[in-house]
């Protein structure tokens, strides 16, 4: 009988994890975890199935920063045949679940079977989408637009926290609750503007209204990472996004990036504003993905 093994991910394994991501799904993997974000996982409520002590699948669950919230994400299997590894490895992480107390539970997938209808076995609903957009930064052209944008310095910083809160609203509630509620973002875009992290404004009449954050050569030399573009509630529908947009993209190019990419939200029968903005601006959808919730 082969020797099948079901354990704990370790450092070691990284590189093995890594490659199962990408053969699984072959260019639809999601980037910011898997390039750049692959230590956040929690090793003890992170699981590897082996067979005759190779891979064949792997999940991965995320602490949100909230006590007892958690995202189950990153179920990949050698072969897409192999659901009852995948019912074994999401078994294992509901086992970790309860014994840690869990009291809220998402997941999160590439929109390909059997993947989707795994997590819908285990007890998980869709509940949004998520859309991976890129820009052939080359070949976008500008929209004519006069406001007024500027890179952010440290004296923008409280400004910029409290536009970057209101401007996720109401579409990212659900977002702002994982990351442990507004104060808590709040603080890390203090920071992050004081450092110059990309940080992007719009201003009219010399207030800021709208902000965009540009992370160039993320995902490699040239590649840059687009965290999107915000605006108050009472400045929306005014011109500011598509000044942000313009902004964006030159400084994307001044800076010799060939690509931008953005992870952005989407319900499950229709496009939120800012994908509508971003494919107007040249953007084209790469990939999609689903959030899911584990019912009660």
């Amino acid at each position: 009988m082969p020797d099948f093994v079901l354990r704990n991910l370790t450092a070691r394994d990284d590189p093995s994890f890594l490659m199962m991501q990408i053969g699984a799904f072959n260019g639809l993997e999601y980037l910011p975890r898997i390039k750049v974000g692959l230590s956040a996982l929690d090793r003890e409520g992170s699981f590897i199935a082996e067979r005759n002590g190779s891979m064949v699948g792997c999940i991965g669950l995320l602490k949100l920063d909230r006590s007892g919230w958690f995202e189950v994400r990153n179920l990949a299997l050698r072969e897409s045949s192999e659901t009852d590894t995948a019912k074994k490895l999401i078994g294992r992480v509901a086992e970790f679940l309860k014994a840690n107390h869990a009291e809220y539970v998402k997941a999160f997938t590439p929109a390909v079977q059997p993947y989707v209808d795994l997590y819908k076995e285990a007890g998980f609903e869709p509940v949004r989408r998520s859309l991976r957009i890129c820009w052939n930064l080359a070949t976008c052209q500008e929209r004519e637009n006069k406001i007024e944008t500027s890179e952010l310095s440290k004296e923008h910083a409280d400004d910029a926290a409290q536009l970057w809160i209101s401007g996720l609203r109401p579409y990212w509630d659900y977002w702002i609750d994982e990351q442990g509620g507004p104060e808590s973002l709040a603080s890390w875009v203090r920071e992050s503007v004081a450092k110059r992290q990309g940080w992007i404004g719009a201003f009219i009449d010399k207030e800021l209204v709208g902000l965009s954050i540009l992370r160039c050569d993320s995902y490699g030399s040239g590649e840059a990472r687009f965290n999107g573009a915000y605006a108050t509630p009472e400045f929306r529908k005014r011109g500011v996004g598509s000044a942000l947009m313009n902004a964006t993209i030159r400084e994307a190019l001044k800076r010799n990036q060939n690509t931008m990419r953005v992870y952005t939200l989407a319900f499950l029968d229709h496009l939120a504003p800012g994908a509508v903005l971003y494919l107007k601006t040249g953007g084209r959808i790469e990939g999609e993905y689903l959030q899911l919730q584990m019912r009660r």
